[in-house]
């Protein structure tokens, strides 16, 4: 707003749902705080704990602590993420949550499941360092995997993020959609999104993976 030379006016905060500070911070405060409120609204961080990473959890982020806020206006034309990941990971950040506040807790079915879900999406997210890294399709391949629940049996045998079945089970599987669903993986490279028919492609090949793994 300021670079656009557009009034940090309260009528104008009130708007885009900024905090009106009081008249008394003056004039350079009130500037600076409705810049960091501005600034925050477009960032995000990701907390990594080194509890966890000595508890063996790769990456060993804590859903709790991370914080991803993305402010995209309707006249914009810029997008903080692809729409295709958009897609992939709806209710991502609830299920890190929810597993979160469920560690040491009885064990019971939903609580079991929960932390499945988690370790699949964490699976799903594990990168060696020093490797590159996937392509857009690659990793929306991943999450689709994990978001479906395909990846749930593997992470019953012990395919944990990290571990070389667990590695070697999303490098296969990347391979075997990329060669059995060829125009789904282009249009997500392509156009950073995902249709629904390409989608359903998608869940098809993973699951026909799956299938012939049994």
């Amino acid at each position: 707003l300021v670079k656009n030379n557009i009034p940090l006016t309260a009528a104008n905060l009130r708007k885009i749902d900024i905090p009106i500070p009081s008249v008394s911070e003056g004039q350079k405060r009130l500037v600076l705080q409705h810049i960091d409120d501005l600034i925050s609204m477009s960032d995000g961080q990701i907390w990594f704990d080194e509890k966890l990473s000595q508890q063996g959890q790769k990456p060993p982020m804590d859903p709790q602590k991370s914080i991803t806020r993305i402010g995209i206006g309707a006249d914009t034309t810029s997008r903080a993420d692809a729409p295709a990941v958009r897609r992939m990971v709806e209710g991502l950040r609830l299920d890190l949550s929810q597993a979160a506040s469920m560690d040491g807790a009885e064990a019971n079915v939903a609580s079991s499941k929960q932390l499945r879900k988690r370790n699949a999406w964490l699976l799903a997210m594990h990168q060696e360092p020093g490797q590159g890294g996937r392509t857009l399709a690659e990793s929306c391949i991943a999450l689709l995997a994990a978001s479906t629940g395909a990846l749930d049996n593997t992470i019953e045998a012990g395919g944990l993020a990290g571990t070389d079945k667990g590695k070697s089970t999303i490098r296969d599987l990347i391979a075997h959609v990329q060669l059995v669903a060829p125009d789904a993986v282009s249009e997500i490279n392509d156009t950073l999104d995902s249709s629904p028919t390409r989608r359903a492609e998608l869940v098809d090949a993973i699951n026909s993976f799956f299938s012939s793994s049994v």
